[in-house]
């Protein structure tokens, strides 16, 4: 083996045969042939005809490396060829490859992809553009420069000379560039396909377009997501500004079927994280409402059920969704949800439907006092709450009325209200209903009640609309604020202040069982039609089973012979407890002479016709009602010493100690008819078997040999014990004036007063009416 410098090839000895891509035979050309081993001139004999690749060069030189025979002939070579490309080179390249070669770029990019799809709108619209774009950028055939223009290069190859037949050939196979690149992949830049590209960096490089496509997608998108997360921080400031300081805002709610409604917005924080309630309020009419429910979120890209909320705003919302549509008309037009945002371009919130957004500024004008938190609307419409306001009918006169709120069912909620005229208590009504404190419907119409009974004062005609008129289809509707309350029942505008000096009003069965304790006393007046007022007094005998069974006493203050008593119950189960709470019948007659009246309270005539009794939401003034429409107005005695001696049991006592034989009693006889009054003595003889049997002797002052005896019983039931349970007839008679000494069939009757020392007779209507009135002669 040996080695041979470089030689020029003298192109005009040689032609080219191609027959494969690697393998060129080279055919020498009038020459007999040759023998020995192959020298340079040789080989260039063989190589130059033809070169052994197409592409344009000048100026070759070959330099063999190596020659062994192959036997019989044959010679296998190694040679490199240097020469200079008249044009440039070029190689076909895989356009990924090129690409993904910068593994930092690559992986920037894919990072990029990521995070494109956690980014909103508006920041994304861009980078979505570029990022299709980038998927739509179609790279063409990719050529690079292996071999430049006038700079030479050297390439190697190894060969066969076979010369064995008449005409030495030459093989030539594995030709490569001193790089390693096969020679048979290049072609001339002239030869550069249609719509091939050379990627060589310069403006026009597909290359060089791509990666500045991707690198601008890197930035952009990196950008962006910085702008977004400073958006989005700036929308949740606002909200939650919103929500901790309770700021109302004004502008058009979005009613799916009508005009936009001029509308103000509170919205309210609950106790749970992000979980909202709101109020919608029609500035013309504060009753024409929408609660709403909702949370602060932000909705995640990746959810399909959030797309819709997504597409009017891409960020933090409130969602606000209508919890009650009956609660007015503005409630039934609201029927979509809603979304509250923070735009933060416009620096103002809006407000959408998901198809619409309308603005919403702070506002200025409107009284936010209408609207109360949970905790001052928990105070304000609490059991026992008083409130004094006035009722206003268009073209008739305001009228004062007081409210009373009360509770009465702690398992259902239920409440009652008591509204009363304040210049006529007897005309008063009663509504039930539950307060709506859970939220968000705290912050709607709170109370909502349904009238259940109702009543005008005796002898006026009932009203025709307003609280008091029996309209059962109209709902009372109010609204605690920060003054009082406001509300509406039919065509009546109510207002109410609260009357903060005043002590809470007790439900009316703690009021009533407050009030009927025995032993106690009601001072008032009657008045009957036309008639005087007339003083009376209520006592109350007995109470039993929390009220279930009563028994009172009535008397006429001038005129104690008037009396009667009631027995009755409270209905502690019905509305009515709030209103004409005490039913009372009446048992025994009264005495009244001239007047046979009946359904009025002293009554002469004893008939299943009731009164009726209701307690002030203060407990400090009972309101009577007959039958015929007398009135009682009583209010409790103080100063009147209590005693409950006149239980069915103490009475009995007070009876014997009254009735103890030998016991003497002193006072007057008054005679109706002739209007004559004498002085008496009236001396106990005998009180027999638990009175059974009872015997009086009586005996004038002014003639001691007049006398008259009554033997009789004392009736112990409930019924009469409190009332003219001791009935006499005359068994001993003289021949004197009257009745009760006279010789007439004479009955008498007697009752004992609340203390035991003073006791009322009188006769029956036989003849001359007589009234007793003694006193117990205390014995020293």
């Amino acid at each position: 083996m040996r080695e041979q410098s470089f030689q020029e090839i003298p192109g005009s000895l040689i032609n080219l045969i191609y027959s494969s891509p690697f393998v060129w035979i080279l055919i020498l050309a009038g020459s007999s042939g040759c023998s020995g081993e192959p020298g340079v001139e040789e080989l260039l004999e063989l190589m130059a005809q033809n070169p052994p690749h197409t592409l344009s060069a000048e100026d070759q030189q070959i330099e063999i490396q190596s020659i062994e025979s192959a036997g019989d002939q044959r010679w296998n070579l190694k040679f490199i060829c240097q020469e200079t490309p008249v044009e440039d080179w070029l190689m076909k390249q895989d356009p990924d490859e090129i690409v993904s070669q910068d593994s930092t770029e690559a992986a920037d990019f894919e990072a990029a992809l990521h995070k494109l799809t956690e980014l909103r709108s508006p920041e994304k619209s861009e980078w979505e553009l570029l990022q299709r774009e980038i998927q739509s950028f179609r790279l063409p055939q990719i050529f690079q420069i292996v071999c430049r223009k006038g700079v030479s290069v050297k390439w190697q190859a190894n060969a066969i000379v076979d010369q064995t037949g008449a005409t030495p050939s030459l093989t030539i196979s594995e030709i490569r560039l001193s790089e390693g690149i096969p020679l048979a992949g290049l072609i001339e830049k002239s030869a550069l396909p249609k719509g091939a590209a050379v990627a060589d960096g310069s403006p026009s490089d597909p290359i060089r377009q791509y990666v500045a496509l991707r690198q601008r997608f890197i930035t952009g998108v990196s950008a962006a997501a910085s702008d977004m997360e400073l958006r989005l921080a700036a929308e949740r400031q606002a909200l939650a500004g919103l929500l901790q300081n309770g700021i109302p805002l004004q502008g058009k709610l979005i009613p799916s079927q009508s005009e936009p409604q001029d509308a103000v917005l509170l919205v309210e924080k609950r106790e749970t994280d992000d979980v909202i309630s709101a109020v919608a309020i029609d500035v013309e009419d504060v009753l024409s409402r929408v609660v709403f429910s909702g949370k602060l979120q932000l909705p995640v890209v990746a959810e399909s059920g959030a797309h819709a909320r997504r597409q009017i705003h891409d960020g933090w919302q409130l969602t606000l969704k209508n919890e009650d549509f009956r609660l007015s008309k503005l409630s039934q037009k609201i029927r979509k949800d809603l979304v509250l945002f923070y735009d933060t371009t416009r620096q103002t919130f809006r407000l959408s439907d998901l198809r619409n957004a309308t603005p919403l500024q702070l506002s200025q004008q409107y009284d936010f006092a209408e609207v109360l938190t949970s905790a001052q609307l928990e105070e304000a419409i609490s059991a026992g709450m008083l409130y004094r306001g006035r009722e206003s009918i268009t073209g008739k006169p305001d009228r004062s009325v007081y409210l009373s709120l009360t509770e009465y069912d702690l398992e259902t909620g239920l409440r009652r209200i008591v509204l009363e005229d304040s210049q006529t208590p007897f005309t008063f009504a009663v509504f039930e209903g539950k307060l709506m404190k859970n939220p968000p419907h705290h912050l709607g119409i709170a109370i909502q009640m349904a009238q259940v009974t109702t009543h005008s004062q005796p002898g006026s005609q009932r009203p025709k609309s307003g609280l008091f008129s029996r309209d059962s289809g109209n709902r009372l509707l109010l609204i605690p604020t920060a003054q009082g309350l406001r509300g509406r029942f039919a065509q009546a505008e109510l207002t109410f202040e609260k009357i903060s000096s005043q002590a809470k009003v007790l439900p009316a069965e703690v009021r009533w069982q407050q009030t009927l304790v025995p032993g106690s006393v009601w001072k008032g007046v009657t008045k009957w039609r036309e008639e005087a007022a007339q003083r009376a007094t209520l006592r109350v005998a007995e109470s039993r089973e929390g009220g279930k069974y009563l028994r009172i006493t009535l008397e006429r203050d001038d005129d104690p012979v008037q009396q009667v008593v009631y027995e009755g119950s409270i209905l502690s189960e019905d509305a009515q407890s709030e209103g004409y709470g005490l039913v009372m019948q009446q048992f025994g007659t009264a005495s009244v002479y001239e007047h046979e009246y009946f359904g009025v309270f002293f009554s002469r005539w004893q008939s299943e016709d009731q009164k009726v009794f209701r307690i002030s939401p203060d407990g400090k003034t009972l309101y009577g009602l007959s039958t015929e429409g007398e009135v009682m107005l009583l209010e409790r005695d103080s100063a009147e010493v209590k005693s409950n001696r006149q239980t069915t049991s103490e009475s009995l006592q007070a009876w014997k100690q009254a009735l103890t034989e030998g016991k003497v009693w002193e006072g007057t006889i008054r005679s109706v008819k002739e209007q004559q009054t004498a002085e008496l003595k009236m001396i106990v003889k005998g009180y027999e078997l638990e009175g059974e049997k009872v015997t009086l002797e009586f005996v004038p002052k002014v003639n001691r040999k007049a006398r008259a005896v009554f033997e009789g019983s004392l009736d112990t039931s409930d019924k009469a014990i409190n009332g003219y349970g001791l009935v006499l007839k005359k068994t001993l008679k003289f021949d004197g004036p009257g009745n009760v000494f006279g010789r007439w069939e004479t009955q008498l009757q007697f009752r004992l007063d609340a203390i035991g020392k003073r006791m009322i007779g009188r006769t029956n209507d036989h003849g001359d009416t007589e009234y007793l009135d003694l006193h117990l002669v205390e014995m020293k």
